[in-house]
């Protein structure tokens, strides 16, 4: 069996592989040698075909790995391996329609890539004064352009976006500070930037400075733990906590610290999506700048995958550690003897060091996200689930629209490995590199395979969607034919009001995008309401009243669905957004929602709603004013006002005042053990028709909600034993006051 290596790129929209594996032909090359191929045809009903990729003039000893490539294996970069005397020994090789040109002429191997359409390959290379730094190669006028902030130390793993508009590259920064560290050369950590072309200097995405780890804090705060006297004992000083990594994650998990400040994005850099606006990356400092209302805070303490927006100034944290009270469960099973309860000494109790203490897993190792920005594939050990084994890595799928995480490998064997992950275009497609044998069953740990998987994307809750799939791997929006055109009538309004500090969010959008940040959000909650109805975003329109005013309050922002079914469609937004559990909650922006009963403003000044409440006998009879004001305060959450005016008839007998004026009991003729039928309407600029669907939903217990409030108001026992709501013509007479001119009246 060859040995394949753990490197692989997805190219052909998912269709193709190109990866380094031993010499598997027959050429005067040996066996061992490195060569790159492209493999297609590896999925049911598709024709089996490998071909080379790597220059077929290869010197013996020579071996090529890790290449990138563009979607049609077209142009490649390779880095190149050479036996002595070359120079340099280790160098970046650019192959373009068969013909292969060295990038680099010094020795390096951190990182190229090359963009969707191939026009453009980034890669490092040290400069003349030995600094490594980030380069453009542009294919069409064949110039190179460096593209590392002018501050650097070490610029490295470049990757580029479709059509090399953008290129995400991390940087290496060092603080002095003798709280961090003792070493004379400062404490190095590596921070996200982003170049964009035609602009100039790159700028900074994730800005690390002043949260490193601090072991002079650690210190302090061990003290105040454990006592000065029984510290000092056994640490003379801060120093002899070296940089105070283990106290410092101690601390982050504990919650006492935001993040442990130790993990940079040095090691693995970062992933950028097709339009330059998506990127994902791994460290272990607090960086999310917000979260979904119904997310809990997570702690920062191991790598964890953090996901920036460039067009929205957004940066969230996508895995979650959870809380401390997890670590032991997944920690303490497979940690050292000397570290468990009973026999963890009180040297490394007080530094956080114990099983139950010290955070052990890896949320994530490294990440890809598609070209299309939906998709997210990460390898970590699913810290810290506890079903899942420390350092047994695993492949994880994230869909950004949906927030949908999904487990691809799960071999429960730390010796099994799945790793070196990437991922399709489309986000369909992952490939990696495994210890396990995912056909028979068996460990390859010493022939590593590259497998793959096609997941089924699709969406079950609208049976005319192209993508429509009852039970798909991963659920994600519906697709619909871009000529979907919205019906010419039926509209109905649901304003929604979300957390944000827009203030925050603009200043952090780079290369001057802040003029398009309104339209670009608004259009983020039309995609997101369009996803969570099934419905195509043409029938969705979002606007704002006063999108300048946003700002540390918050967003709001007016959603009107265009369709024949508008109103029933609305309501069901509104319940959606009543109900944690629901598509509207993880939606990539909507998750932010503030608002329980999102207020749902009329296009018409006035709506009506009318209800029959029938209560069984005896009396008492309910008074207009105590029924209307029952009625209007479980409604209140649907807009009703201060000026909202309620009328009751009973039987023949019609009253009608504002509620401010209403007394007495309600009249009417009623038979003898009859049951009692009340028909109150209720007129206001409110939402109607979310109230109507809201009462007539049996699980809300409309009836037996009157029932209890009637009573108490009362002090009577009131059996309401049916309420049924809905939408009427508003009538003619008094109604609350508006700017609006009034509706036309009957002929």
């Amino acid at each position: 069996m060859k040995k394949a290596r753990v490197d692989v790129t997805i190219t052909d929209d998912g269709n193709c592989f190109v990866y380094t594996s031993e010499n598997i032909f027959a050429t005067p090359l040996l066996f061992s040698d490195w060569r790159t191929w492209k493999t297609c045809g590896v999925f049911d009903g598709q024709t089996l075909t490998n071909t080379l990729v790597s220059d077929p003039v290869q010197e013996g000893g020579t071996d090529y790995s890790f290449p990138q490539a563009s979607n049609d294996a077209s142009v490649v970069c390779l880095f190149r391996s050479r036996p002595s005397p070359n120079v340099p020994r280790r160098d970046i090789i650019m192959g373009a329609d068969g013909i292969y040109t060295p990038l680099t002429s010094v020795d390096t191997d951190r990182g190229c890539d090359v963009s969707y359409d191939g026009s453009t390959v980034v890669y490092a290379e040290e400069d003349s004064d030995g600094v490594l730094q980030t380069y453009l190669y542009d294919r069409q006028s064949s110039t190179k352009t460096k593209i590392s902030d002018a501050a650097t130390k070490r610029a490295k793993w470049p990757r580029t976006s479709a059509h090399g508009t953008r290129t995400v590259f991390v940087s290496q920064k060092a603080a002095t500070d003798p709280t961090l560290t003792s070493s004379s050369s400062g404490l190095k950590y590596d921070e996200a930037w982003i170049y964009q072309r035609g602009t100039g200097e790159p700028e900074q995405i994730a800005n690390l400075a002043g949260q490193q780890c601090n072991r002079t804090y650690m210190y302090e705060l061990m003290v105040k733990d454990h006592g000065l006297a029984a510290v000092a004992a056994e640490f003379s000083s801060p120093s002899k906590l070296g940089n105070g990594g283990t106290p410092c994650q101690y601390y982050a998990a504990k919650g006492v610290t935001s993040g442990a400040g130790t993990i940079s994005l040095g090691d693995n850099g970062a992933s950028i999506s097709g339009d330059g606006r998506f990127v994902v990356y791994g460290a272990n400092y607090d960086l999310s700048t917000i979260r979904g209302t119904h997310e809990a805070k997570s702690t920062v303490s191991a790598r964890n995958l953090f996901l920036f927006d460039a067009t929205l100034g957004l940066t969230w944290q996508i895995t979650k550690e959870g809380n401390q009270s997890q670590l032991e469960d997944y920690c303490c099973p497979t940690a050292s003897g000397s570290v468990q309860r009973g026999t963890c000494s009180l040297r490394n109790e007080m530094k956080g060091f114990c099983c139950w203490q010290r955070p052990c897993g890896h949320p994530t190792v490294d990440q890809r996200i598609s070209s299309d920005g939906k998709s997210i594939v990460f390898w970590g050990d699913g810290f810290p689930d506890a079903t899942h084994v420390n350092q047994d890595w695993d492949i994880f799928h994230y869909h950004i629209p949906t927030s949908t995480l999904t487990t691809i490998t799960r071999t429960s064997n730390k010796n099994f490995d799945e790793a070196y992950a990437e991922i399709s275009s489309g986000g369909d497609v992952v490939a990696w590199t495994s210890d396990y044998d995912f056909a028979s069953g068996e460990s390859i740990t010493s022939t590593n395979q590259i497998f793959t998987s096609r997941l089924a994307l699709g969406c079950s809750n609208n049976q005319d969607a192209l993508n429509y799939d009852p039970s798909p791997d991963v659920e994600v929006c519906c697709e619909f034919a871009e000529s979907s055109a919205p019906p010419a009538t039926g509209r109905s309004i649901v304003t929604l009001e979300l957390h944000g500090d827009a203030d925050k969010m603009l200043s952090a959008i780079p290369f001057n995008g802040s003029s398009g940040f309104c339209s670009n959000y608004m259009a983020a909650v039309r995609a997101d309401v369009a996803c969570s109805l099934g419905l195509p975003p043409t029938h969705v329109e979002v606007t704002a009243d006063a999108c300048a005013s946003w700002g540390r309050e918050g967003i709001e922002v007016d959603v009107c669905i265009l369709s024949d079914d508008a109103a029933t469609l609305s309501a069901a937004l509104v319940a959606q957004v009543s109900d944690p559990a629901s598509r509207i909650w993880s939606g990539y922006i909507t998750k932010t929602l503030r608002a329980a009963h999102p207020k749902t403003p009329p296009v018409d000044p006035l709506e009506a709603l009318q209800l029959i409440i029938t209560q069984s006998p005896p009396e008492p009879l309910v008074s207009e004013a105590v029924m209307c004001a029952v009625i209007i305060d479980f409604s209140l959450d649907f807009g009703v006002t201060s000026e909202v005016v309620c009328t009751l008839d009973f039987g023949l007998t019609t009253g009608r005042r504002r509620l401010s004026q209403a007394a007495g009991l309600a009249k009417g003729r009623m038979l003898q053990g009859a049951a009692i039928v009340y028909t109150v309407t209720i007129v206001d600029t409110f939402a109607a028709a979310p109230l109507a669907a809201w009462i007539n939903d049996p699980a809300n217990q409309a009836g037996l909600v009157l029932s209890s409030e009637l009573s108490s108001k009362t002090n009577s026992t009131i059996n309401i034993v049916s309420v049924e709501a809905a939408v009427v013509p508003v009538p003619p007479g008094p109604g609350p006051p508006s700017n609006a001119p009034p509706p036309p009246s009957s002929p």
